[in-house]
C-alpha cells in the first residue's frame, strides 16, 4: 500500500535574497522528501538564485511552485501593498485544497489552522510599532497610506484568530520572547540552520580588517558601524571595513553609498557574494560587526561566527545567542568602541574567542532543524486530522 503524503503550502509573498529567504529554503529541504510541497508565491522566485544564496540543491522534480492569477500582470514588480493585499486573500481561496498551511516569514491568514514561522520579528502593528519598522514610515505618506489600507481591505481576513488557534514557531529564545504576550499557545523555538561549509583560515594568515554582512536596509543601520569603526580608527587604528551585500536604488541604498564614497579609504563595498566565493572572503577577516538591534536571528551574523569570524553586536535582539562572549556584546556606541579596541590589543584573546565561537557555531545544524521542524509537522497534521 503506498504510504499517504500530505499536502503541504508554503506560503511565502515576495523572495528577497536575505535570511528570511534562506531560513524558507531550509524550511523546504525539511519537508520534502516526506511530504508534498508546494510554494506559494506572487514573485521574486528563481530556484537556481535561491539554491546558490541558500547553499542548497532543491530540484524542480521535488516541490511544486503556484502563483495567484495576478501574478503575470505585475510580474516585474515586488507588487506593495495592493497586490500584497490580493495574495493574503488568494492564501484561503486555495487553503482548503491542503492538509497543512505554513507561513515561511510573519504570518498570514489562511482561514484554516497553520503553523507560523516566525523569522521576522516586526509581524503584526504592535511590533512593528515597537520597532520604529520602516514599514510603518512608509505608511504615513498620503498616498501609500491610502493604498496600505486599501491593501488590507483587499485582504479582508476570516473569522478565525491566527493568534488564538494556530501554531507559532519563534527562531529564536528573543523572538518568542517579545512575540508571546500576542499569541495564545506557547511559542515554540526552532533554531534556523546556518548554511555553508566554510573554508576555516588560519587566524594569523587573516587580515586585521571587518566585513559586514548581509541586507542593505535601514534597520541594519549599517551607518552607525562606519561611524564606530572611524572612531576606532581616530584612536589610531589601521582598520578596513568591507560591505558584503547588494545595493538597491532605495535612498537608504543611496545613503550608504555615499558614506562609503566619502570613506573609500577605509570602506569597500563589494556587492552580493555567494557559495564558495564567501566562504573564501569570509576567511580571509579577523572581524565583523553589526548594529542591528531588532534581529530576530542573525544569519549572516551566523555565518560570520561559522566561517571564523569575530562579529560585535549590540546586546538588543537575538544575535547574542550566537554570539556568546561578553567580550563581543555591547550596550551602545561607546561601549562598542572600548571592546572592539580591547579585543584589537590582545591576540591570545582574539585566538581563544576565535576557537569558542567555532565550537558554539556546530548547534545551528542541518540535521537539528530538519528534525525539530519534522516534529512540529507531524504534530500538527495528526492535530488537524483528529
Amino acid at each position: 500500500m503506498k504510504e499517504f503524503r500530505a499536502n503541504i503550502v508554503v506560503g511565502h509573498p515576495y523572495w528577497g535574497r536575505g535570511g528570511a529567504e534562506i531560513a524558507t529554503m531550509y524550511l523546504i529541504l525539511a519537508l520534502k522528501d516526506k511530504y508534498n510541497v508546494h510554494i506559494f508565491t506572487r514573485g521574486g522566485w528563481d530556484l537556481s538564485e535561491l539554491n546558490t544564496c541558500a547553499g542548497t540543491s532543491i530540484k524542480k522534480s521535488e516541490i511544486g511552485i503556484i502563483y495567484p492569477p495576478f501574478s503575470t500582470i505585475l510580474g516585474h514588480t515586488t507588487g506593495g501593498a495592493l497586490w500584497d493585499g490580493l495574495y493574503r486573500r488568494y492564501c484561503r481561496i486555495i487553503a482548503p485544497k491542503y492538509d497543512l498551511c505554513i507561513t515561511a516569514s510573519r504570518v498570514i491568514d489562511w482561514g484554516v489552522p497553520a503553523i507560523h514561522f516566525l523569522s521576522d520579528v516586526t509581524w503584526n502593528k504592535e511590533l512593528k510599532e515597537k520597532f520604529n519598522s520602516t514599514e510603518l514610515i512608509v505608511n504615513k505618506s498620503s498616498i501609500r497610506y491610502v493604498l496600505f489600507h486599501f491593501g488590507n481591505w483587499l485582504a479582508g481576513s476570516s473569522n478565525r484568530s491566527t493568534t488564538i488557534h494556530d501554531t507559532f514557531v519563534a527562531n529564536s529564545k528573543w523572538t518568542a520572547s517579545v512575540s508571546s504576550k500576542y499569541c495564545k499557545r506557547p511559542i515554540k523555538i526552532v533554531s534556523p540552520v546556518i548554511p555553508g561549509e566554510f573554508f576555516i583560515n588560519e587566524w594569523k594568515k587573516r587580515e586585521i580588517a571587518f566585513v559586514l554582512l548581509g541586507r542593505i536596509s535601514p534597520e541594519k543601520k549599517i551607518e552607525e558601524a562606519i561611524a564606530i569603526l572611524k572612531s576606532v580608527r581616530e584612536r589610531g587604528y589601521n582598520i578596513s571595513l568591507h560591505i558584503l551585500g547588494q545595493f538597491g536604488i532605495t535612498t537608504y541604498d543611496n545613503s550608504i553609498q555615499l558614506i562609503c564614497k566619502e570613506e573609500m579609504e577605509w570602506v569597500k563595498c563589494l556587492g552580493a557574494v555567494y557559495g564558495e566565493s564567501k566562504s573564501r572572503l569570509l576567511s580571509t577577516f579577523r572581524f565583523g560587526i553589526s548594529c542591528c538591534d531588532c534581529e530576530a536571528f542573525g544569519i549572516a551574523t551566523g555565518e560570520m561566527v561559522k566561517a571564523g569570524v569575530l562579529p560585535f553586536i549590540p546586546f538588543y535582539g537575538a544575535q547574542k545567542e550566537i554570539v556568546m562572549r561578553e567580550e563581543l556584546i555591547y550596550y551602545n556606541k561607546e561601549e562598542a568602541i572600548n571592546k572592539i579596541t580591547k579585543v584589537l590589543n590582545c591576540e591570545i584573546l582574539q585566538i581563544e574567542l576565535h576557537q569558542d565561537l567555532l565550537l558554539q557555531s556546530k548547534q545551528f545544524s542541518t540535521e537539528n532543524f530538519s528534525q525539530s521542524v519534522l516534529d512540529i509537522v507531524k504534530h500538527e497534521i495528526i492535530g488537524i486530522k483528529a
